[in-house]
């Protein structure tokens, strides 16, 4: 067996781009040796971007590493480009505080290099963040910046894209007119490109716009021939993005059974191309096309893989999607207390996003990039009829606005007085999960408390006796006079030898001293060093970012169940290579263990093995999160998230 422990960054650095065999370290080479420096900021900066859709933990993680080695080699470009990509991260995550902190660092970088291409795109996700929390007068400002950059240095690729973003804006503030406008330039500016790509992202664009205006007819035209453009290219991402949009057509005319054919295929796709996020969102439209066909059981198993897999990526949109999808399934079925539960839940997080949205709707739309192209000759009374006509329109999204507001209170108040009802339910209940949850914290410590003693007892009682016996037994084998049994007094001082040794391990793996004396990285690679048999796979273990010791109960939990896991897999993977990697981040510690043993039907009968439950139980404990993937023949991945504090 095979144990590597190193930092992440330096098996990327060492299989990328530094081409060192045979050594392990935790510490850079000095970083002005090497043009290759850079190439491995780039390196990692391309990781972080690959993780994106697969694990945001990772993503950011590769992130950090590329911009300390960027900012350790003063390499601006590098250290603007990092904090561009952990700005996408946020910006998936919902965390527009820390992706508008990115931005503006990677912001002050570009402006200094005079980077107008580096800057155009930085507008454009600032663009971006603004229309996600409403502040569309703002969005439309920094597309606007962008695509007035994209002009001077005359990129007409990214003019055209930046003509789409516009368009969307103003679909946004429901300017139809004005966004099919923009689109149409869009379009013209991708055709006479060749960009097909740009072309099929153009259709599905105004396919939406039909769509929210109603046209059927014409926004499967367009999103149709957004497939057959996507499938030309094998793109499969947009082949998956087109198959969705017109699921959502069939679902609009309640044709659920193409809805769903549609959607499983797009599922296929996001699967074979390990796009997590998406998979995650194709899930819950599933779940909400089976609730509506009384498929509950079905409904309720996508939408809680959804759900699990939203969590372990920290993706809010898709989060928030599940959790309205399993309160209403479980409305359908006549479960209110569940629903009430996952509303709950569903109105918390939405409010700890978007609290402000409601307050950033009604925009100006007055400031458009066309306004700076205006006619000089353009008379007094034109004027007058297009500001009482934006005026007019004001007026009207102000009266359907307090029209919602009422809507909105009157159903608050519904709402309020059906929590009030429950509210005696709500505290029993929560009462109930505090005390199992001391209960279950009684549990463990009793049990440590009891391994520590049979540890103990192993190792002062047996542990000794047989280390006296196996001393009066040389003893009495040196004053023996028939060199005949030599032989077999060394056979039986072997075995001696060998039970001895079995006592140190097993009183080891009980309570190792490397946890309580020096942490947890020193416990595991103790724990890894034990002989773990004949069928042991191959294991490698990663670590990074553990300076300082963690809590105790935590340090403990993360330990027993890397133990289980461990042992799980060599008993009954039949794996060749294991792979343990564990990484602390600012607010949370993250294990991944993964094997390519025989796996196994992560929703049958396995998952209730007592392992598992026991595993599932521990992270509950420290109020951790538990995600695993497997499939028989395919391995099995399992990820742990606990927060330290």
């Amino acid at each position: 067996m095979k144990i590597r422990i190193s930092n992440l960054l330096f098996v990327l650095l060492l299989v990328c781009s530094l081409g060192v065999a045979g050594k392990e370290s935790s510490r850079f080479p000095d970083p002005f040796q090497s043009k290759a420096d850079t190439s491995t900021v780039k390196q990692l900066s391309d990781l972080c971007w690959n993780y994106r859709f697969k694990s945001a933990d990772s993503a950011l993680f590769f992130g950090r590493q590329a911009l300390d080695l960027a900012q350790k080699l003063r390499y601006n470009r590098g250290i603007a480009q990092a904090y561009n990509d952990m700005a996408i991260i946020y910006i998936d995550k919902g965390n527009f505080r820390s992706a508008l902190k990115f931005l503006d660092e990677a912001m002050k970088i570009r402006k200094q290099l005079n980077d107008s291409t580096g800057l155009a795109a930085l507008y454009n996700k600032l663009g971006i963040i603004a229309q996600k929390q409403g502040r569309l007068k703002e969005a439309l400002q920094h597309q606007i910046e962008a695509l007035k950059l994209y002009q001077a240095l005359h990129l007409d690729k990214w003019i055209g894209y930046s003509l789409n973003n516009i368009a969307i804006v103003h679909q946004n503030l429901g300017n139809n007119d004005k966004a099919l406008e923009y689109h149409e330039k869009a379009l013209e500016y991708r055709i006479r490109l060749h960009d097909r790509e740009g072309e099929a992202t153009s259709y599905g664009n105004m396919a939406n716009m039909y769509a929210r205006m109603h046209d059927t007819l014409q926004s499967l035209r367009y999103y149709e021939k957004a497939l057959d453009l996507s499938k030309e290219l094998k793109r499969e991402e947009l082949v998956s993005a087109n198959l969705s949009n017109i699921s959502n057509l069939y679902m609009a005319k309640k044709d659920y059974k193409r809805a769903l054919a549609l959607l499983n295929e797009s599922l296929l796709i996001k699967e074979h191309l390990s796009d997590s996020k998406g998979v995650s969102s194709t899930l819950s439209r599933i779940g909400t096309v089976l609730t509506e066909t009384g498929r509950y059981r079905e409904a309720a198993r996508a939408l809680n893989r959804s759900l699990k897999i939203a969590k372990s990526l920290g993706v809010v949109e898709e989060e928030l999607s599940a959790l309205l999808g399993l309160a209403e399934l479980k409305a359908h079925v006549q479960q209110p207390d569940s629903s009430f539960i996952l509303m709950n839940r569903y109105i918390s997080l939405h409010d700890s996003v978007y609290d402000n949205r409601l307050k950033q709707q009604i925009m100006d739309v007055q400031t458009q990039y066309e306004t700076e192209k205006l006619e000089q000759d353009l008379d007094l009374v034109k004027k007058d009829n297009a500001f009482a006509e934006i005026k007019l329109k004001q007026r009207k999204t102000e009266f359907w606005l307090l029209i919602s507001m009422f809507v909105s209170f009157a159903g608050g108040g519904i709402f309020l007085f059906y929590r009030h009802q429950q509210r005696q339910k709500s505290a029993s209940h929560a009462e109930r999960i505090k005390e199992q949850e001391l209960r279950m914290q009684a549990v463990f410590e009793a049990q440590e408390s009891e391994r520590r003693r049979i540890a103990k007892e192993l190792h002062d009682g047996i542990g000794q006796t047989l280390g006296a016996i196996r001393l009066n037994y040389q003893g009495l084998a040196e004053k023996t006079d028939r060199p005949e049994l030599a032989g077999e007094f060394k056979m039986v001082e072997t075995m001696l030898s060998n039970v001895g040794a079995e006592v140190r391990n097993i009183s080891h793996q009980m309570i190792p001293k490397e946890l309580e004396q020096f942490g947890l990285i020193p416990a595991i690679t103790g724990m890894l060093d034990l002989p773990l048999g004949k069928s042991a796979p191959e294991i490698t273990f990663e670590h990074s970012g553990f300076t300082e010791r963690l809590g105790q109960q935590i340090e403990l939990t993360i330990f027993r169940v890397l133990q289980e896991l461990v042992s799980d897999v060599i008993k009954h993977a039949r794996a060749r290579h294991l792979t343990i990697q564990l990484i602390r981040l600012s607010t949370h510690v993250v294990l991944n263990v993964t094997d390519d043993g025989i796996g196994f039907d992560v929703e049958g009968k396995e998952k209730s093995g007592i392992g598992l439950l026991n595993i599932a139980s521990r992270v509950d404990a420290v109020k951790g999160h538990l995600h695993m993937e497997s499939a028989p023949g395919q391995g099995t991945s399992v990820t742990i998230r606990t927060p330290i504090s």
